[in-house]
């Protein structure tokens, strides 16, 4: 049973990664490719990060403390064995876990700030350049 749930966090995990990838790999096609990518990318990114604060709110009276957490990250913890309270739960990052995988670690900063500005440049590119 133990290599079954091992299986399927590192499964939820490399979902989680092309969700990412597809996320921040948008930002490489050129809209002349698919002229409904920045709606597209737009909402996409919109919706994920609302789903995060939500989660965090819905999180808020196990964990005491407020954050954005993807629920992806909370399935793949709990699989792994770390309670919804547990540090390792909910202040996990997908991002940084993958980066600290290739060697090339980066801070949880770094991926707060890459969300948020993800998130400010596909609504610039929706409201401006569609």
């Amino acid at each position: 049973m133990e290599r079954l749930r091992k299986a399927a966090a590192e499964t939820v995990f490399w979902l989680h990664f092309a969700l990412v990838s597809v996320w921040f790999g948008l930002f490489l096609v050129p809209t002349s490719l698919w002229s409904g990518k920045i709606s597209f990318h737009f909402w996409f990114i919109t919706i994920a990060t609302a789903l995060q604060f939500l989660w965090g709110f819905v999180l808020l009276p196990v964990t005491k403390k407020y954050r954005m957490v993807c629920p992806l990250t909370t399935a793949m913890q709990l699989l792994r064995g770390y309670p919804v309270a547990d540090e390792r739960n909910n202040n996990h990052s997908c991002i940084k876990e993958f980066s600290e995988r290739i060697g090339r670690p980066i801070p949880k900063k770094a991926v707060t700030i890459s969300t948020f500005a993800s998130l400010g440049v596909v609504t610039v590119q929706y409201f401006f350049l569609r």
